[in-house]
């Protein structure tokens, strides 16, 4: 029985040593020539590994130490993609009964660089592909997505991929001052990847030049032979900013939707026109997409103490992509928009509500300008014009002395309201109504994207200011109607330096339509005389009056 058990023992230490010696017998390194053709050829890329060998610790499986992939020799001569090390480890008991099931895929310090030329052309649209780069043509966005990574992975049932010391570069230079972004420190944790589990994600980067910490929390799945998601939901850290995302992919429709509590306009990697932070509060976005239709059912966002509503629908695939929607917001502080804004002159404050329905192509200002359509309704409540005093100007035009008026450089109001069309890079103001305590005024006219102003503008002053002025100002007296003086002005320069003058022509108007009505008068009075002697007395004095004003 003991000479039984030392053979047992002797066979196992065997075994034992056999398996310990397996990566230095077993040579893999010599089979290069073997697979480096095949992998090369399905890459269209050169390729390049110092050692390939087995692996019994920590697991059992494969490593493939300093692997690298050329880019295009038309890209330049740099690996396009390397690693410092692969290991690939393999379950056990499988492994015993004749299959392969991975446990494990570890990649440290992967470096991929991706260059677009100055011809527009990515070194990645090479891969795979014979022949010489070309340029990246915008495409039809297809109705089902590709094939991606995630369902090889999902075949290779792998319990666990990680990722660690990454580094991803973005180099373009197609531009005129060529720009470079790093995703740098990424780390990558795939756990739970094959068909029918849902793979959960941690995800963790630092975007360079920006100095933007990202960090993506989520889970997809179940994960099938097609590339259907049924349902993904993610946290996303964008630095400060906390965004959470639900969404799915089936049949090539995607429904998604987003969501902060709090996003602060400091926090965020874009160069935004505003002079001061703003926070954009309760962010819900609801949104799909199927094939080139894209739909934003539902954007809606609390902002300057009032609420945004939208609507947006997007047709994919073109330099300028066809849109309509509609924009609804109440209770907006108009007062602190403008300031996070800037403007250096002119300003308004108040409570405003708007709603507005547009259609235009693209998304840069010549495309807008040309494009852009929309007609809408604008409401402002109890507020100031700033950076103009519109009984000044109007006291200053008629030349009248005497009339003392606020100093200082604003006019308060109870209401603005107005109709409004957008067409060709101009803003048409068909129909302005703004009630004051001292006058009401009437508008109408054009506001051009440029800031330029053609607006004629009708002051019906109160009837107590009426009787100041009218008696200090000829001029006056002539746009007197009813016991109020009704002013007409252009006015024009730019939103910024407005001009104002007075609309001689509607002036002239108003002069003619009292000459008709006086000389009417005189004859009727004539006509009512029982004498000609009296008749000819009434009509001149009558004539004199008129003409003395």
């Amino acid at each position: 029985m003991m000479k039984v058990l030392a053979v047992l023992g002797v066979v196992v230490l065997a075994l034992v040593l056999l398996v310990l010696l397996l990566p230095f017998i077993i040579d893999l390194n010599k089979y290069q020539d073997q697979y480096r053709p095949i992998i090369e050829d399905a890459l269209n890329r050169k390729i390049s590994l110092k050692d390939i060998r087995l692996t019994i610790f920590p697991r059992i499986g494969a490593r493939v130490a300093g692997f690298s992939v050329l880019d295009d020799p038309a890209f330049g001569a740099n690996p396009f993609a390397s690693l410092t090390s692969l290991d690939v480890g393999v379950k056990l008991m499988p492994l015993l009964s004749g299959r392969i099931e991975i446990e494990a895929i570890t990649l440290r310090d992967p470096v991929i660089t991706v260059i677009k030329n100055r011809d527009g052309a990515l070194n990645v649209s090479t891969i795979g592909k014979k022949g010489p780069a070309e340029p990246k043509a915008v495409t039809r966005v297809p109705t089902h997505p590709p094939e991606g990574p995630l369902r090889i992975l999902a075949l290779l049932a792998v319990d666990r991929v990680s990722l660690t010391g990454g580094t991803i570069t973005y180099r373009d230079l197609s531009v005129a001052s060529p720009v470079e972004y790093r995703l740098q420190d990424l780390t990558v944790k795939l756990a739970s990847v094959g068909l029918g589990q849902t793979p959960k994600l941690r995800l963790e980067t630092l975007v360079q030049p920006l100095n933007l910490p990202i960090a993506i929390d989520g889970a997809f799945g179940p994960l099938k032979e097609t590339a259907d998601i049924e349902s993904a939901t993610v946290d996303l850290a964008l630095g400060k900013t906390q965004l959470a995302i639900k969404g799915s992919s089936v049949g090539g429709s995607t429904q998604l939707s987003i969501s902060s509590q709090v996003i602060n306009t400091a926090d965020l990697p874009l160069a935004l026109p505003l002079k001061k932070p703003v926070e954009i509060k309760n962010l819900q976005i609801s949104a799909e997409l199927k094939g080139q239709e894209a739909r934003v059912n539902n954007l809606s966002f609390d902002i300057f103490n009032g609420q945004t509503k939208a609507q947006v629908g997007l047709t994919l695939g073109a330099d300028a992509p066809p849109f309509n929607g509609k924009v609804v917001m109440q209770g907006l502080q108009l007062g602190p928009a403008l300031e996070a804004v800037g403007t250096d002159q002119v300003s308004i404050s108040g409570t405003a509500a708007m709603e507005m329905a547009i259609l235009g192509r693209g998304f840069t200002m010549p495309d807008l300008t040309k494009a852009l359509e929309g007609i809408g309704h604008l409401d402002i409540k109890d507020g100031k014009l700033e950076g103009v005093n519109l009984l000044q100007e109007v006291a200053a035009l008629l030349k009248v002395a005497g009339i003392s008026t606020d100093n200082v450089k604003a006019t308060v109001f109870s209401t603005i309201e107005g109709d409004v069309a957008i067409k060709q890079g101009v803003v048409a103001v068909q129909r302005l109504l703004l009630d004051s305590h001292d006058f009401q005024a009437t508008a109408n006219g054009t506001v051009g994207f440029d800031q330029t102003l053609h607006l004629k503008a009708s002051l019906n002053l109160s009837e107590a200011l009426s009787q100041k002025i009218a008696t200090g100002s000829p001029v006056a007296k002539l746009a007197m109607s009813n016991g109020r003086v009704t002013v007409p002005l252009v006015i024009t320069g730019t939103v910024q330096t407005p001009f104002y003058g007075l609309d001689t022509k509607a002036i002239g108007a108003k002069v003619q339509e009292q000459v008709k009505e006086k000389a009417k008068e005189v004859v009727e009075e004539m006509l009512k005389s029982k004498s000609p002697e009296e008749a000819v007395q009434k009509g001149q004095e009558m004539l004199k009056q008129l003409f003395g004003r």
